[in-house]
């Protein structure tokens, strides 16, 4: 039975620090990585695995030994790139088993991939030895902080807390900072958790370069985020004397807010439908049934909240329904929502005709 010896770089740091293609497959091959990878960053660990993969594959008989890498961009990327370079090291070598070596957990986490694929014999993890002193643990620990990775994934949300702590001691509020360095903790550590790091990156990066190039999008979302922003602090402090229940509060503040979101919405879209046109000179007739869809929305839902807010006041079902349900406005608002999801529905259809074809 032949045995193929796997070595694993998750972030592909043989092909970023050492120049080298993979998938690595041969004895030879890996043994002029492992030494180019050790030249250019002695104290980089996945060398030292690839040696020990090495030293394991001339132990055995019937083998053969290869290194897949993924991508700097750890997660989906990377293991989406490990997969194919998995599966053209496996039509190439035609094994029958895997012995998997690894220089830690971050790489073991495509296991799943591997044995979905092949059966893994063993799995050997590289532990390189280092000095117990005091000296080489400080060493260690500064030579560790000069790591991309770790930088990314423990520096950057300790930084972020230490500032928001400290701008927050400078302006004498100890609460509001604390409670930012939760919201800021609990969206990071949610980002990771769902892992869209990259979706997050990409926005960050159209929204600087939508400042450069100067696209609408990016300023009506500003400004949408600040009539948000204004309208749900407007409405706390309206609302802040009043004697209401938890849920009749939520509703208050829904019925209040919901066509400050509108508007913001409506304002996101309107900066998307100039880009498009100035950017591709074309016109994104889909976007006509948007304003009507919302308005329906607000005039239905600000309907719905104003019968649940009397419900929760404990008013009798008899008295909402005389009085609320048959009542001019709010017969007005269904009937108007109705009318404009309609007409909305209509203009969609007859835009979709003409310009569809097109």
């Amino acid at each position: 039975m032949k045995t193929l010896v796997l070595c694993i770089d998750r972030d592909n740091d043989f092909g970023e620090k050492a120049g080298i293609a993979s998938p690595i497959i041969g004895r030879k091959a890996n043994l002029e990585a492992a030494q180019k990878l050790a030249l250019k960053d002695p104290e980089d660990t996945d060398s030292n695995c690839l040696f020990s993969a090495i030293s394991t594959y001339e132990s055995m008989e019937d083998a053969e030994i290869a290194t897949i890498c993924g991508d700097k961009r750890v997660g989906v990327v990377s293991d989406s790139i490990l997969a194919k370079q998995l599966d053209e090291v496996l039509e190439k070598v035609k094994p029958d088993k895997v012995i998997l070596v690894t220089d830690g957990a971050e790489d073991e986490y495509i296991i799943p991939i591997i044995s979905s694929r092949i059966k893994i014999d063993s799995l050997k993890r590289v532990v390189v030895k280092q000095s117990q002193t005091l000296e080489g643990t400080y060493y260690l620990i500064t030579k560790l902080m000069k790591e991309e990775k770790l930088q990314r994934k423990i520096m950057l949300p300790i930084a972020i807390i230490l500032l928001i702590w400290g701008f927050a001691i400078i302006f004498g509020s100890f609460s509001l900072g604390l409670s930012s360095i939760f919201i800021v903790l609990g969206a990071y550590l949610l980002v990771r958790v769902l892992h869209i790091e990259e979706p997050v990156v990409r926005a960050f990066k159209e929204f600087v370069l939508g400042l450069k190039i100067g696209r609408m999008t990016v300023f009506s979302t500003i400004l949408s985020f600040f009539i948000i922003i204004l309208a749900f602090v407007s409405e706390v402090e309206l609302l802040k004397n009043a004697n209401l229940k938890t849920l009749e509060y939520v509703i208050k503040f829904l019925n209040d807010t919901i066509w400050w979101i509108i508007i913001a919405i409506l304002n996101i879209a309107l900066g998307r439908f100039i880009d498009v046109y100035f950017k591709e000179k074309r016109v994104l007739w889909s976007y006509s049934i948007v304003p009507f869809s919302l308005v329906a929305f607000g005039l239905i839902f600000s309907a719905s909240l104003t019968i649940l807010l009397e419900i929760i006041r404990e008013k009798s079902i008899q008295s909402i329904f005389s009085e609320y349900v048959l009542s001019v406005p709010f017969l007005a608002k269904i009937t108007g929502g109705i009318l404009v999801a309609f007409i909305g529905s209509v203009l969609y259809h007859i835009l979709e005709d003409i310009y569809g074809k097109e």
